[in-house]
């Protein structure tokens, strides 16, 4: 049994995820605090998106 606990602690793959996830979540912060920032910006941009496309379909 501890030879297994040793083996955990020194085993470094599970680092990796425990990594990779929290840049996901740093990035993930960042995207919310950019998207309440700038949310009347980007809805304005957005609809201005779709009534393009409308457009383009034409109707």
């Amino acid at each position: 049994m501890f030879k297994l606990i040793q083996r955990f602690l020194r085993e470094e793959s599970g680092q990796d995820f425990a990594e990779y996830a929290l840049i996901l979540g740093a990035i993930g912060v960042v995207a919310i605090a950019v998207i309440a920032r700038y949310r009347n910006e980007l809805q304005t941009a957005f609809e201005a998106g779709i009534e393009a496309l409308r457009m383009a379909r034409g109707g």
